[in-house]
């Protein structure tokens, strides 16, 4: 495909609470799609009203960076769908499965992919269910990401406090059990899994200053230093992860391993893309730049969108 075929609008901003870290994604994939070739444009979008941002586009493809509510939960896909742009990723019904924790890990379960336990934990019974859980836990929102209110209790004193504010604030949290093992992921591009990266965080969780703060010392296994049957079994899981979703283009899914077992934690349909993001760091260590990742996934979101076309234009004329 030539680069200038399509006009691109890069869709930044948003307004959940990863705008900051969607816009800095944006900036990083106009410059890159500009350096191939590529005709795009920023589509900045800072309400909820994206159909109104949408409504005077000069663009034919969107390239979605919303990271959080209204860009990974489906809603702008669905959106993009209603006005017949044709985006990057996955569609709204997938995306929607794995932004919310406890739905993606209901599903990895019913395919037999390995996943922390967990319990979900709401106003009217987290008390009940306190002891059943097995310290220390992760709560997390179960809708947010970039680890964003996501706190490690060490006993159940420790929970209570913490719930107090959450329940208030989310209504329904994610209780998970920590798993002390290292942690790994794999990116997803098109059919096929990249290299895996090991994130090495030396605070004691991977949070939200842990991944976006230089002075943190989050150190990274680009790839991963690990046996070769471990890394392959990883990006299998991942993939399997990725598949049962029913996510497409690309993804990355997160994974902690404990001795030789390996658990799902998470997948992202809308994972950072500055240069320095986890996606892009397993691209170049498959030899592909961070422009070149770019314009790969334009081209495999392309050429899905043109074969969806041409079945359904089949479909009608043989109607």
């Amino acid at each position: 495909m030539s680069p200038p075929a399509i006009k691109i609008g890069v869709l930044m901003g948003g307004f959940s609470s990863e705008k900051e870290i969607s816009l800095r994604s944006g900036r990083a994939v106009l410059k890159a799609l500009t350096e191939k070739g590529f005709q795009a444009e920023p589509v900045e979008i800072f309400s909820q009203d994206f159909s109104s941002a949408l409504s005077s586009r000069s663009f034919d493809f969107a390239f979605i960076t919303l990271h959080g509510a209204g860009g990974e939960d489906g809603l702008v896909q669905a959106i993009l769908e209603k006005h017949r742009i044709p985006y990057l990723g996955s569609g709204p019904e997938a995306s929607a499965r794995a932004f919310n924790k406890i739905t993606a890990k209901k599903i990895f379960l019913q395919a037999g992919i390995p996943t922390p336990a967990f319990e979900m934990l709401s106003a009217g019974d987290w008390k009940h269910k306190l002891p059943a859980l097995s310290f220390p836990v992760f709560i997390k929102p179960v809708d947010e990401g970039s680890s964003i209110d996501v706190f490690c209790c060490e006993s159940a004193e420790e929970l209570r406090r913490t719930m107090n504010s959450m329940i208030e604030k989310y209504g329904v949290v994610l209780a998970e059990k920590k798993i002390a093992g290292r942690e790994l992921t794999v990116g997803i591009v098109g059919d096929r899994a990249l290299p895996v990266v090991e994130i090495k965080p030396k605070r004691s969780f991977y949070d939200y200053a842990a991944k976006y703060d230089p002075a943190s010392g989050t150190q990274y296994g680009v790839p991963a230093d690990i046996p070769e049957s471990m890394a392959q079994r990883a990006q299998e899981i991942a993939l399997a992860a990725h598949r049962a979703l029913g996510l497409r283009d690309f993804s990355r899914v997160d994974l902690m391993v404990e001795k030789d077992d390996l658990s799902v934690l998470e997948a992202n349909t809308i994972p950072g893309f500055t240069e320095t993001s986890l996606l892009p760091k397993a691209a170049r260590a498959e030899g592909l730049s961070f422009p070149d990742l770019c314009a790969e996934l334009v081209r495999i979101a392309w050429e899905r969108f043109q074969d969806e076309k041409k079945k359904q234009d089949e479909k009608v004329f043989t109607a």
